[in-house]
């Protein structure tokens, strides 16, 4: 499920979604609740191991147990006439350890950066590519060097116009917030946007202001499709990606 569908179903915003599953700091209680039970999880098991941790976390001894889903996890690779060396030596009552849980999700993290990296290589023989993962960085340029997060969402409009609530082209349903992740499929040019408050002294100093006049179309969860600017993309899923111009085959 995207951040979207998970914030749909769990009724937190994406930002907090985002935040619990950083690993940056314990989310609370009903935030792991929700997550889990949005993710088709065992509630209970996830309530009685966050409380085994926040305890553990508490006494500062580490000694929190690992969920069962964790312990039921096999251990062993299967045999080979020469097995791989151990990662984790025994424990001297003979049990071997067993993974945490947030080293599955720092192996799938980094097994996701290296996908949309993958999606960026540009085409064989030249040939435009199908489409691209891009991701939302939906801030402000302020002053000489600040960047913060906008206080109003990004979302995709049914032409390359800014104010789109206000001009009757906003695709409804479709807000985003930053690290928010969309499929796109081609570029255009359209009405030339920036990210820079204009009215903040020194603006014209900040390296993260920028100017363009390019969007992408890219396609929501619900299969509607519509445009959004690249001054609200990440700066390396800005420019044409080696995707088509769209209305060209």
């Amino acid at each position: 499920m995207t951040y979207a569908q998970l914030a749909a179903k769990t009724d937190y915003s994406i930002s907090t979604l985002q935040e619990a599953a950083s690993g940056k700091r314990l989310p609370t209680l009903p935030v792991t609740l929700a997550f889990a039970g949005a993710c088709g999880a065992d509630v209970g098991e996830w309530r009685e191991y966050w409380t085994d941790l926040s305890r553990a976390r508490a006494a500062g001894d580490g000694s929190a147990t690992a969920p069962k889903w964790a312990r039921q996890l096999p251990l062993e690779a299967p045999a080979e006439p020469e097995p791989p060396k151990e990662l984790e030596p025994p424990e001297e009552d003979g049990t071997r350890r067993v993974w945490p849980y947030w080293t599955i999700a720092l192996f799938l993290t980094v097994l996701s950066a290296v996908a949309a990296a993958l999606l960026l290589i540009p085409s064989e023989h030249g040939k435009p590519r199908d489409f691209a993962t891009v991701v939302v960085q939906n801030k402000v340029a302020i002053g000489p060097s600040t960047l913060v997060e906008d206080t109003t969402p990004l979302y995709m409009s049914s032409r390359t116009i800014s104010h789109c609530a206000r001009r009757g082209c906003e695709l409804s349903g479709t807000t985003m917030w930053s690290g928010a992740k969309v499929v796109v499929s081609c570029w255009a040019h359209g009405e030339r946007l920036t990210n820079e408050d204009m009215t903040s002294s020194g603006i014209e100093r900040n390296p993260h202001g920028v100017t363009s006049d390019l969007w992408f179309y890219g396609t929501w969860n619900d299969g509607r499709g519509g445009y959004v600017s690249q001054v609200y993309m990440a700066p390396e899923f800005r420019g044409t990606l080696g995707l088509r111009e769209c209305g060209r085959n």
